[in-house]
Order: C-alpha cells, then structure tokens, then sequence
C-alpha cells in the first residue's frame, strides 16, 4: 500500500548504469522511485534503491525494484536507501543488524543512544552506524532527509557471550513527539 505524502518531499531519482554483451557501459535506468509510507502519511518515509544479497556483488546483474519495502540489510548483504524523518518526529529505539554509513542531506536530526547520550547531525554532515541500539529524532520544523548503505553485519557479542537481537518498530503504531 502506497500512501501518497506532502508534495514538498521529492521523489528521489536514481541513474543507474550497467553493460550491454559486449562490455561497453551504458545506462540501465533513469527513473524516480516512490516513497513508501508503512506508519502513515505522518511518519517516516522510504525509498530503497538497491539491495544485493551478498558482497562482493555481481555487477553484471541488473538492479532490481524494491518499491513498497522498509530498509531491512540482508544479513551477508548491502542495501541502498534513504528515509526521510517529519518535523518534530521521533522514531522509536531500535537495532539494525547492519554498519550503516549515513549522509544527512537536509535538514538536521538528533541520533540518540541506549545510555541517554544525544548528537546533533545537520545537512552535509556524517554517521556511521554500528549496529548501536539508536533512536533518530528531528526536533525542527524541517523535514530531515538522510541517505544510508547498510551492510550486513555479525551480531554484537557483549562480555558475557550474549548476542544482541536486531529490533524493529512496529507497523502497527504511529510514534510522534
């Protein structure tokens, strides 16, 4: 289910480049991918660009659709994608079995961690996400835009051998400030 949202988030377009038989490069795709609004017209918004099961990739094999799916790393995989984060919204603590690298591209957010502690990311700045139990919160009136590439990644051992699980907030509650 598609749910349209608020004109002032674009549609992300992605140029995609590949190889005809004979190896010369050319481009596969020019297209604009659909956000995906899985909690509501209110809450976060997706695009997936590309996953690939496993690294390294086949760049011989064509990039697939992936319309209509929250960004879930596959677990020996890497995933293309962005979210895009309303104003004064904040999204529920969770764990990603993934390294994710992030681009703030507008707007700000406030990335929260498991022991309290806050930072403050603008546009143009960087995160990179080790699979910490984390929180994202926009406290502006801006919507906030951030581009990731995940990568699978082994689970957390702590001290004591136990593994820490990958948590997901669920589609059935809409979270807000």
């Amino acid at each position: 289910m598609t749910i349209s949202i608020s004109p002032v988030i674009s549609h992300p377009r992605v140029v995609v480049t590949g190889h005809d038989e004979a190896g010369t490069s050319l481009f596969s795709s020019d297209l604009e991918v659909p956000l995906f609004c899985p909690f509501g017209p209110a809450a976060s918004s997706f695009a997936v660009f590309d996953v690939r099961s496993a690294v390294p990739v086949n760049n011989v094999d064509p990039a697939q659709e992936h319309a209509n799916i929250i960004p879930r790393c596959p677990p020996s995989g890497v995933l293309f994608c962005l979210s895009n984060i309303p104003p004064n919204f904040t999204v529920p603590m969770h764990r990603t079995l993934s390294l994710d690298y992030a681009i703030v591209m507008s707007g700000q957010i406030v990335i929260k961690v498991d022991n309290g502690d806050e930072k403050t990311v603008k546009a143009g700045e960087f995160i990179i996400q080790a699979g910490a139990n984390h929180q994202w919160i926009n406290k502006t009136d801006e919507t906030c835009r951030i581009a990731f590439v995940m990568v699978g990644a082994e689970k957390i051992k702590v001290a004591d051998g136990t593994e820490l699980e990958g948590t997901a907030p669920s589609l059935k509650k809409r979270y807000e400030m």
